[in-house]
């Protein structure tokens, strides 16, 4: 192997350690009054929580069913109100329909009478038939504004499907469970007002499903869907695995998909995967065109089965698998978002069957290569592709993208089982390629809780206590220090990843004051302090509830450094790269970035992560693969494929693991006949004691917004401009944001 592990460990205990912080405990207030405000509490549903409207202040989606209330579902909008205080949306659409009912006898005022027991007495003809009359009732037709039912949801993403700046939904509806609906992946458009709109795809529609009522991916849900930008076009794409009936061929199988954004409009299926040569191909089936089996009679009249031959025809098919993970990641760190896949791959008697893992090389035309062989040589004594799967295959696991080791390159973090290793597991694949196109990783044994489960549990990944460093709060099944239970764990950080700070806990639901729901739990900033804090629907000892969980652990919130330095050109296949310097968290590791460009005339935008422009507050908590990596600490950049020519607003900030990140920086670039020309137009900011006076060009409105995102300034340019709150501060003129102390 290139490196040995020892000195890789070595090599971060260093760079951590010169910026430690204090080791601290995480502490959390539990809100139980929340579930009366939003007006229905639910069970069997996964809060997404996101910024539906651009006001700075989180919000949240959730579905269910309510116990509580006559066991009925709602597509439930929690509207953030600021600092903790929530409102429900949960009026329906009404509509009106025809039935039969029975005629019952009535008083001189109309009211129907009512014999001893206190039943109501109905009108019969003269055979003693009861008579029935035609009535118009209501019934609740659906949300009214525009929300879908749904069940659970593990892997419920945000994004900005359509690129309009405001953050979508994609559900993972797992049906059943009183909700009236089929297991489906439901992509829903925010309109920005808090109403919304179901887009009725028709490719997401025919996706392979379960139909079990309370499982998806053989109930590891959570690895059953990811988001990324494979085309580098600007619009997010979608990877989905499951095991299910599948619409369109009338079978049971197993199904990996990759889904092509077409610029906001629709999904396409992506049929863009070059296989392993033949004859170092394990496993061909759907992977290889196989020839139809024949029969023919032998000698004795008896009819024989002669299997088809095997062509060297691929299908150009991505290879199906399940209860596994579907991430994309740019393992060989050359700005192309790469595939990798897990999970069990059918076989037969000339096809190996089994756990897999796969690789697939982006090959920057649309097209990816599988390049699992490429891993084999970071594997002491592999010769084969089988090898790898019989080291890093696994089952009922999560695999999750994570610069670990924060060197600015895309890691694995797998846990879970292993096929060929006794007891759960909790390693990390490093990415230890060096320089673009070079594939090389090397296994890192981790201080986590080795858990299985936890698809369709709770797996939490963030920095909870603000050293920089993620945390992880998981509920499976463990072997950790003898057990052989179901247990809630906490890992957290001490200012390296070297070790971490091990609380467990058997079926219990508190976890330093933060609740914890069997099937339930997500995250996010939820009253506007810069803190993680943990929210939960589930059922409490007051039936249905939504508890969220303050994080109150005593850390002030950092705001990363906005990148410097930025640039763009067009490269020889006119995609603008846009590059900046790079920013160093406080624990001295590598940022993480998002990008947009936006056409100064059309408006039109693409933008890597949903994030207020103004601002750069996230509007939602997209898995940390999604965004760009700095790429060793080299120059940071990222492509944008098919700009036409025209003057466009480019933006990059910063973003660390608590999902703070720095306002954008700006620059304007014109692109014109192949060749980008950036123009720079910088504003200035004083101060002048409690007074800020920003100077730019012309005179110019002005905001000023807090580290949370909220606007507590505004003004014009040239002319002092009162601000009433102390700290960090975001002041934002035209295209360009500046971030400074009060």
């Amino acid at each position: 192997m290139k490196h040995s592990t020892l000195k890789i460990i070595t090599a971060i205990v260093a760079v951590f350690a010169a910026g430690a912080v204090q080791a601290q405990s995480v502490t959390f207030s539990q809100d139980r009054d929340a579930r009366d405000a939003i007006g229905w509490p639910s069970h069997r549903a996964v809060p997404v929580v996101a910024d539906w409207n651009g006001d700075g202040i989180m919000d949240a989606y959730y579905g269910g069913t309510s116990c509580t209330n006559g066991w009925q579902v709602r597509g439930v909008l929690v509207k953030g109100l600021g600092n903790g205080v929530f409102a429900g949306d949960v009026e329906t659409l009404l509509e009106d329909y025809e039935t039969q009912e029975r005629v019952p006898e009535t008083d001189e005022e109309g009211n129907p009478l009512r014999d001893d027991n206190g039943d109501i007495i109905y009108k019969t003809d003269e055979t003693g038939e009861f008579i029935w009359e035609t009535v118009t009732r209501q019934r609740v037709a659906g949300m009214k504004n525009g929300l879908p039912y749904s069940a659970y949801g593990m892997a419920s993403q945000t994004l900005d499907f359509d690129q309009d700046g405001f953050i979508d939904l994609l559900i993972q509806n797992i049906g059943g469970n009183d909700t009236g609906t089929a297991q489906a992946l439901i992509l829903v458009r925010n309109n920005g007002d808090y109403t919304f709109t179901v887009v009725n795809d028709s490719v997401l529609a025919s996706l392979t499903m379960n139909n079990a009522g309370d499982g998806w991916n053989e109930s590891n849900e959570w690895g059953a869907v990811a988001v990324g930008d494979y085309d580098n076009d600007g619009y997010p794409d979608i990877l989905y695995q499951t095991w299910g009936w599948n619409r369109t061929d009338d079978q049971w199988r197993r199904d990996v998909a990759l889904l092509h954004n077409c610029e906001g409009k629709a999904y396409e299926m992506a049929n863009v995967f070059r296989p392993l040569s033949a004859d170092v191909e394990p496993n061909r089936l759907g992977i290889y065109v196989k020839k139809e089996d024949s029969i023919t009679i032998d000698e004795d009249g008896v009819e024989v089965v002669v299997p088809g031959e095997w062509t060297e025809q691929p299908t150009y098919a991505i290879k199906r698998m399940s209860n596994g993970n579907v991430n994309f990641i740019d393992l060989n760190n050359d700005g192309w978002q790469d595939i990798v896949i897990t999970g069990w791959a059918d076989g037969n008697d000339t096809e190996r069957g089994g756990y897999e893992l796969r690789y697939y090389e982006n090959t920057c035309d649309g097209w990816f290569q599988d390049a699992t062989d490429k891993l084999i040589a970071s594997i002491e004594g592999a010769e084969k592709v089988a090898d790898v799967w019989d080291t890093w295959g696994g089952t009922d696991n999560i695999i999750t993208v994570i610069d670990y080791d924060q060197d600015g390159c895309q890691d694995l973090l797998l846990m879970g089982s292993a096929v060929n290793r006794s007891g759960k597991q909790a390693y990390v694949l490093l990415n230890t390629g060096e320089g673009a196109g070079h594939v090389s990783v090397e296994e890192l044994t981790t201080g986590l809780v080795p858990q299985s489960g936890l698809g369709c549990r709770t797996f939490i990944w963030a920095d909870f206590n603000g050293d920089d460093i993620c945390d992880n709060f998981t509920r499976g099944w463990t072997d950790y220090e003898g057990r052989n239970d179901w247990a809630e764990a906490i890992c957290l950080s001490e200012g390296s990843i070297d070790g971490y700070n091990v609380t467990l806990h058997g079926h219990e639901s508190n976890w330093s004051g933060a609740y914890i729901g069997e099937r339930s739990t997500s995250f996010g900033d939820l009253n506007g302090d810069g803190k993680l804090d943990v929210v939960a629907t589930g059922w409490t000892d007051k039936q249905d509830d939504f508890i969220p969980s303050y994080n109150t652990t005593e850390y002030t919130p950092s705001v990363p450094s906005a990148p410097e330095d930025i640039n763009a050109l067009l490269d020889p296949n006119g995609a603008l790269v846009v590059s900046w310097s790079d920013v160093q968290l406080n624990s001295y590791g590598d940022a993480l970035y998002n990008v947009y460009v936006k056409s100064n005339t059309t408006g039109a935008l693409r933008q890597v992560v949903p994030a207020n422009l103004a601002t750069g507050a996230q509007l939602g908590y997209s898995r940390f693969g999604a965004y760009v990596p700095s790429l060793g600490g080299k120059t940071a950049s990222k492509r944008f494929v098919g700009l036409p020519d025209g003057s466009y607003t480019i933006g990059v900030q910063a973003v660390n693991y608590s999902y703070v990140a720095s306002p954008f920086t700006t620059a304007t670039v014109d692109i014109n006949n192949g060749i980008a020309r950036v123009m720079a137009d910088k504003m200035r900011v004083f101060r002048q004691n409690d007074m800020l006076i920003v100077q730019g060009k012309g005179v110019q409105p002005v905001q000023i917004y807090n580290a949370a995102g909220q606007r507590v300034a505004e003004g014009v340019t040239g002319k002092p401009i009162p601000v009433p709150a102390q700290g960090v501060c975001i002041v934002r003129c035209g295209s360009e944001t500046v971030k400074m102390a009060l």
